[in-house]
C-alpha cells in the first residue's frame, strides 16, 4: 500500500505552510515513492499558490492543481477523494491540521491491514476524543489494541483506499445523499449547510453498515482556523500526536471489543460480550441520552434518560461508562427500560444532561442557573 498524501487548501497560507511543514518532517519509507498533490480551490489568497509551488518534496512526483473556477467545500472535497482511483489509495489532509512524523507509516499500515474487509470505508488520523453531539469525553473500551471503530468519518485528516472511496462514490450516486429526517441519524445533521461534506459521509456509514478505524493516540491535530468552518480560531480540536514510531497493534473489525455506532454507543454484541450476557446484545444502548426516539428500534433500552418503572438499573461511576453495565455497578444512574416508557421533553433533556455532567466532571457540582444555560444551549446549537 503506497498511498498518495493529498492536501486541499484555498485561503490561508499560514495554515498550509504549518501543514506542509509538518509533513516534511514526518517519516516516509525508503526507496518507495510517495506522490504528493495540493490542490488549491479557486478565489483564494495568491499566497497559498506560491508556496504550494514552492514546497520541496523529496519522497516522489509533486503536482500542485489550482481550480479554474471557485469549487467550494464539497466539490473540493469530492475531487479531491477521486484521487484515490488514480493512486493505490490517498492520505487526504486539510489545511488547518498538522501531522505527526508516524502519519504516513501508519495510515499506510492500516490501509493495508483492513482494506479486504467490506466494512472499514477509510482509516481516521485523529484520535478522536469528545462526542461531537453534546462535547462530553467519549473513552473508547481500552481493549488492548493500538485502535478502535467508530461510525464517524472525522475530517481532522483521513484515508481510504482505491476499492473504498469507489464503494462511496457509487453509493452517493446512486441516491439522495442529504440526511433527512427518517433517517437513524443525530438531528444536527439536517442543520449543517450544503456547503459540508461530512452529513453525506456519515449518512453512507449508517445506511450501509460502515465504519473507520480511529488510533488511540493521534497522528494529526487540528488547529481550528478561521475559515470556512470558524469565524474566530478554536483550540478544541488540538491533541497529543505519537511521534515515536511503534509496532502497531491492530485487531480485526470482528475481534474487537471498542466498535461504536454514529452515536458513540458500543454496539450492543460488543457489550454483551464483554458483560458475559447475551441479553445485552438485544437492544438499544443510549448511555449519552442523545439518541432521537425513532432512532430507538429495539424492545428495550439502556439510556440515561428517566423512564417510567425501569427493568433495572445502574451506577455510574466507573470509567469508561460500559464498565458501569459489564461489571453490574449498583445505582440509579442508568436505566434498562421499555422503549415506550422512556421520557422525553426539555425537562428529560436537561435532568440528562446534569446527570452526564455531574458524571465527566466527577462531581463538581454547577449552579441550577449554569446547569440550565448549558442544557438550553448545548439542544439548540
Amino acid at each position: 500500500m503506497n498511498p498518495a498524501v493529498v492536501v486541499l487548501a484555498y485561503d490561508r497560507p499560514t495554515a498550509l505552510a504549518r501543514l506542509l511543514r509538518s509533513v516534511a518532517e514526518a517519516a516516509y519509507p525508503s526507496g518507495v515513492p510517495v506522490p504528493l498533490v495540493i490542490s488549491i480551490d479557486a478565489g483564494g489568497d495568491p499566497e497559498v499558490v506560491r508556496l504550494a509551488k514552492a514546497f520541496p518534496w523529496a519522497h516522489g512526483e509533486k503536482e500542485v492543481l489550482v481550480a479554474d473556477e471557485h469549487l467550494g467545500l464539497v466539490a473540493h472535497f469530492h475531487l479531491a477523494g477521486g484521487f484515490a482511483e488514480r493512486f493505490e489509495g490517498i492520505v487526504l489532509l486539510e489545511d488547518d491540521l498538522v501531522v505527526s512524523a508516524t502519519y504516513y507509516e501508519f495510515s499506510a499500515s492500516a490501509l493495508r491491514r483492513y482494506q479486504d474487509d467490506d466494512r472499514i470505508a477509510g482509516v481516521s488520523l485523529y484520535a478522536l476524543w469528545f462526542n461531537g453531539y453534546n462535547h462530553l469525553p467519549f473513552v473508547p473500551w481500552p481493549d488492548g489494541t493500538d485502535v478502535f471503530f467508530l461510525q464517524v468519518p472525522y475530517q481532522q485528516g483521513q484515508a481510504f483506499t482505491r476499492a473504498q472511496w469507489a464503494r462511496y462514490r457509487d453509493w452517493r450516486g446512486s441516491r439522495d445523499p442529504r440526511p433527512s429526517p427518517s433517517d437513524a441519524i443525530h438531528p444536527l445533521f439536517l442543520r449543517f449547510p450544503e456547503e459540508e461534506w461530512f452529513p453525506e459521509r456519515i449518512k453512507y456509514l449508517i445506511t450501509t453498515g460502515r465504519y473507520y478505524v480511529f488510533p488511540r493516540v493521534s497522528r494529526s491535530s487540528g488547529w481550528g482556523d478561521a475559515g470556512t468552518h470558524f469565524t474566530r480560531p478554536s483550540r478544541w480540536f488540538q491533541v497529543p500526536m505519537q511521534d515515536t514510531r511503534s509496532e502497531h497493534r491492530f485487531v480485526s473489525f470482528d475481534a474487537s471489543d471498542a466498535v461504536y455506532d454514529s452515536f458513540f454507543e458500543m454496539m450492543p454484541e460488543r457489550l454483551a460480550r464483554l458483560a458475559k450476557d447475551e441479553g445485552f446484545a438485544d437492544l438499544d444502548l443510549d448511555l449519552y441520552g442523545s439518541k432521537p426516539e425513532h432512532v430507538l428500534t429495539k424492545q428495550r433500552v439502556l439510556t440515561a434518560r428517566s423512564c417510567a418503572s425501569p427493568l433495572a438499573e445502574f451506577g455510574r461511576l466507573m470509567w469508561p461508562m460500559e464498565a458501569n453495565l459489564v461489571h453490574r455497578v449498583p445505582g440509579h444512574d442508568i436505566r434498562m427500560s421499555s422503549g415506550d416508557a422512556v421520557r422525553w421533553g426539555r425537562w428529560a433533556d436537561l435532568l440528562v444532561d446534569e446527570s452526564l455532567h455531574d458524571y465527566f466532571t466527577r462531581g463538581r457540582r454547577r449552579s441550577w442557573k449554569r446547569a440550565l444555560a448549558h442544557g438550553l444551549i448545548s439542544r439548540v446549537t
